[in-house]
């Protein structure tokens, strides 16, 4: 098993990107959340190395989608995107990334996949850790935070706004999720200087009520400010989805997001308009609702603009 040492994106007490306290409340939801907590999205493994060879070794284990993806970056340029469908019988999978012409130090970045619980039960390339970035993100939201649909987990927003403003960060996205106070752990031990929140649609659509979902949004805002008092909590409200003219008990996607917004205003955070984002158009999502890869990729850059510019 590789250590801990390497992988950026994960906490090294567990090997996840949760704390036990987190996993314990999230495996009351049942066993469809808790392989999407074990999935190791935005992680990637980090080494400067000269090996001639990069192989990986990985356990397949719960699958959120059939379906894997793998980057390689190389001196900061993706160099290979592996990509596979995953069969029912699957259950481990030895992949050859890369093959160098000499030995010559690089910068190796592996990153994981986003909606496949893995064990990554060897790694070829040793060496020494990256240096990590001083400045912490932390992404909390539900599957588009986790990166689903995409396959490429570079591609992912949280990837690319934290490769844009050069932040270590955690991705803590869990597709399904609501806000949910009970999820946040006072004894984090990740201290981030900004902190993104993306939740709101999957509360719509439980037919929750304007008022459960503006106080469920506000208990969670109150708590999240509470234990991370030095972070800067940027709110972003739901972006598109082709379900734009439907109504659930609490009204319209619009009021929903009118509503989220109150409550960030209310807690004294930021708020980002999901709408400005990814562009509102069925060309850059999967389904109507998670964004493709190039959805994520715009939303990415979008946000981390939005964010520099509030920072300045």
């Amino acid at each position: 098993m590789i250590s801990a040492k390497f992988i950026s994106g994960t906490l090294p007490s567990t090997n996840s990107r949760f704390t036990e306290r987190q996993l314990d409340h999230y495996r009351t939801y049942g066993q469809a959340t808790m392989i999407r907590t074990g999935c190791l999205s935005g992680a990637f493994i980090g080494v400067k190395s000269s090996t001639k060879t990069v192989e990986i070794e990985l356990e397949i284990k719960g699958r959120a989608r059939n379906y894997l993806g793998l980057d390689v970056e190389v001196d900061n340029v993706v160099i290979k995107s592996l990509r596979m469908d995953l069969l029912p019988e699957m259950k481990k999978v030895t992949l050859h990334l890369v093959e160098f012409p000499d030995e010559k130090e690089r910068l190796i970045k592996v990153y994981l996949p986003v909606s496949v619980e893995v064990d990554i039960f060897s790694f070829s390339a040793d060496g020494k850790p990256l240096k990590r970035p001083e400045k912490r993100l932390l992404f909390l939201g539900d599957s588009i935070t986790q990166g689903m649909d995409a396959v490429s987990p570079v591609c992912t927003y949280p990837v690319i706004c934290a490769k844009i403003l050069n932040m270590d960060f955690i991705n803590q996205g869990v597709g399904g999720y609501v806000f949910d106070s009970e999820s946040l752990d006072e004894n984090f031990p990740f201290e981030p200087d900004i902190i993104t929140v993306a939740y709101g649609v999957n509360d719509w659509n439980k037919d929750k009520s304007d008022w459960e979902i503006n106080q469920a949004a506000s208990t969670y805002l109150e708590k999240l400010k509470a234990i991370f008092k030095k972070a800067k909590v940027f709110v972003i409200t739901p972006i598109w989805t082709d379900k734009e003219d439907q109504k659930k008990a609490a009204g319209t996607l619009q009021d929903l997001r009118k509503n989220i917004e109150d409550a960030a205003k209310k807690t004294g955070c930021y708020v980002i308009n999901g709408l400005s984002l990814v562009p509102n158009n069925n060309f850059y999502f999967v389904d109507g609702i998670h964004p493709n890869e190039t959805g994520h990729l715009i939303y990415g850059a979008n946000l981390a603009c939005v964010i520099r510019e509030q920072l300045k």
